[in-house]
């Protein structure tokens, strides 16, 4: 799937925009914030998000799913199938605590 909601668990090293407990909605089409696509009024394919990479794998070219020692491939960056999943930073927007 990739339309869900969920709250993050953990974080990894250098992650800033989100916390442990935050709640957060996954995107199948990650978003900087930063560009110049980004931060236009009518954007939303942020230039970092290299649509023509495989959709199977984080931004870095990685999987951080492994069963019996084979990868696994992500389901378009968010894996929402799943209980739990990785995302990269720029792959989830928080939600406002009151939600």
């Amino acid at each position: 799937g990739h339309e869900a909601a969920g709250i993050v668990e953990s974080i990894g090293e250098g992650v800033t925009t989100v916390k442990p407990g935050d709640k957060v909605i996954p995107l199948f089409t990650p978003q900087c914030g930063k560009c110049s696509v980004c931060k236009h009024p009518q954007g939303n394919l942020c230039l970092k998000n290299d649509l023509s990479k495989p959709r199977g794998f984080m931004q870095d070219g990685t999987t951080r799913f492994i069963c019996r020692g084979k990868p696994i491939h992500h389901f378009i960056s968010t894996s929402t199938f799943s209980q739990y999943t990785v995302v990269d930073e720029t792959a989830v927007v928080k939600v406002d605590a009151a939600a």
